[in-house]
């Protein structure tokens, strides 16, 4: 009978798992449709994906001198005046040139077509083309020819680039975004798994991170967030391991997909500071230790970026790379990035788990909005459920190690919101999804005994009782 069981649950975690694919797929090539059918109107560029995208292909022709594969002889041709425009429109017949897009706005450019590559080049160099970009429509934006995203790390751009080999179009994109969204669903319920030893439980989180519309929409398209939140959780689950210094390793190479991969060091702190205290409760001894695991984290951090930007500190140099990626980075992450109406709408940590002003990823064409929340029931009773269990914490119970994870998180976030960083966006929220769910699954299950409510209360009873005594004395 147990084996019978052991074996359904493998088939409803594999069930689980083709889920969150088949949606996954479903949403990027929903997207990839809209666009090409939109075109030109749309150009395949879906939010904040628009420059990563462009980052990557300027990644792949000026680091790695390589052009992407599509599936006709394609290319952007820069201009810099727009007489030279003009000119170069006009003569396009004349080499076999096709235009398939001419109305930029903020650069001189057009889009075309022809029958081999050597025939785009001959007439770049006969309009007297400034630059040629093979491959998908570049966005419509000044300098995007030479934009390289340097405020992020370099490595999911390489991934997206790589793709770029393989054909140059927004589905190809977004795959390794897909195997991404697959991992976040695993890791919940190897996460989940090492904290309650339940497999009924583990599906459960599982299955509520695979169908939830921010993994859904997150791990659709070109974005970094969900490669944040996918390494996030395989710190987490080597932490929980008790291999803590790995942990601080794979937060090391989340670092080079995003900065805000270290948001994750606060609950692995938490984590640490709990193994350690298994050993010494002594203050001095706890500090010193915790010192030692942020200076691991540290080293972690410059190794990788180091590692991982090598190709381009090799291009550019080791000080424009620091200064650029690392110095200015820094200084772009804790600054207000955006200000005015043309901005997208920024949220704050707390906004994220009531679904208020939310990100806008996408509008179809029918008018429907694809917005980056998640299935903000869920949050919303999370987010009580961290702070109505926060003096419920000192008990030993398994929902503990649970909680550490999204409230170390949102701790995270909310101090760099007060370091500066005042324009976040709602699709950070992706690195607590799964962590939102981890915890609220277990501390459900866990209040399905009420002795364990009954501890809550009575925990909130003495501190209130505390309190009111510490007050009171006062007029005595």
């Amino acid at each position: 009978m147990r084996l019978n069981e052991k074996v359904f649950s493998y088939i409803l975690f594999i069930l689980i798992i083709v889920v969150n694919i088949w949606l996954s797929v479903s949403n990027a090539l929903f997207l990839e449709h809209e666009e090409v059918n939109r075109f030109p109107h749309a150009k395949g560029y879906v939010s904040d994906e628009v420059w990563y995208v462009n980052a990557a292909r300027n990644i792949l022709r000026n680091i790695f001198n390589s052009i992407p594969n599509i599936d006709k002889p394609k290319a952007t041709l820069i201009y810099t005046s727009n007489e030279d425009l003009q000119r170069a429109k006009s003569l396009a017949s004349l080499y076999n040139i096709n235009i398939i897009y001419e109305s930029f706005t903020k650069i001189n450019a057009i889009y075309v077509e022809s029958k081999d590559y050597n025939n785009i080049k001959v007439f770049a160099n006969k309009t007297n083309a400034i630059d040629v970009i093979y491959g998908w429509i570049l966005a419509d934006s000044g300098d995007i020819n030479k934009y390289m995203n340097f405020e992020h790390p370099p490595t999911a751009k390489y991934l997206i680039a790589l793709m770029m080999l393989f054909e140059d179009r927004p589905f190809f994109w977004r795959v390794p975004s897909i195997i991404m969204g697959v991992v976040v669903t695993l890791m919940t319920y190897f996460i989940t798994y090492t904290i309650s030893k339940s497999r009924e439980i583990s599906l459960i989180a599982s299955a509520f991170v695979a169908v939830d519309p921010m993994t859904r929409f997150l791990s659709s398209i070109a974005i970094l967030d969900i490669y944040v939140a996918a390494f996030t959780l395989i710190a987490i689950y080597l932490a929980l391991k008790d291999r803590l210094k790995e942990a601080t390793l794979v937060l090391g190479i989340a670092s080079t997909f995003k900065f805000t991969a270290l948001i994750a060091f606060v609950p692995l702190l938490f984590l640490y500071i709990k193994y350690v205290m298994k050993r010494t409760t002594r203050f001095l001894d706890v500090l010193s230790a915790s010192i030692e695991y942020l200076f691991l984290v540290i080293l972690s951090f410059v190794f990788f970026q180091i590692l991982f930007s090598l190709p381009i500190i090799i291009r550019i140099g080791l000080g424009n790379w620091f200064t650029e990626s690392i110095l200015k980075a820094l200084s772009w992450h804790l600054t207000i990035k955006c200000v005015g109406a043309d901005c997208p709408v920024a949220s704050t940590p707390w906004d994220w788990f009531f679904g208020l002003n939310s990100f806008p990823l996408y509008v179809d064409s029918h008018g429907k909005v694809m917005y980056a929340t998640g299935f903000i029931p869920a949050y919303a009773v999370s987010f009580v459920l961290m702070f109505l269990t926060l003096p419920y914490r000192k008990y030993n119970t398994i929902s503990r190690d649970a909680w550490y994870i999204p409230f170390g998180l949102f701790l995270g976030y909310c101090i760099l919101w007060l370091a500066g960083s005042r324009t976040q966006y709602s699709f950070y929220a992706i690195q607590l999804t799964a962590p939102i769910y981890i915890f609220l699954v277990i501390q459900l299950y866990e209040y399905l005994s009420r002795d364990k409510i009954t501890l809550t209360l009575n925990a909130w009873k003495a501190i209130l009782t505390y309190l009111w005594n510490a007050l009171t004395a006062i007029f005595r």
